[in-house]
């Protein structure tokens, strides 16, 4: 699978945190995270893949990140880190 479709994958787990137990701010930065960043194709790949890794750690530490979702963004931080070891 090349990496442009696994990028599509995890933007797909991502926008999982558009829940409503997920407060608002999160939600929003998750979204941004994966449009300005992740799946913006105008930017190197090893660039877009290290930006969402650091949104997501931000949003990953926020108090008020439910305890699932808090791991569910660690987990896609850990594929990320894969991700750009491989193209690096």
């Amino acid at each position: 699978m090349d990496i442009e479709a696994r990028l599509e994958q995890i933007s797909t787990v991502i926008l999982q945190l558009d829940d409503s137990k997920v407060p608002r701010n999160i939600r929003r930065g998750a979204k941004e995270s994966v449009e300005l960043w992740l799946l913006n194709k105008n930017k190197e790949m090893d660039v877009r893949i290290a930006m969402t890794q650091s949104k997501l750690e931000e949003l990953g530490q926020d108090p008020n990140i439910p305890m699932e979702y808090g791991t569910l963004v660690f987990q896609i931080n850990t594929a990320l880190e894969q991700l750009l070891a491989e193209i690096l």
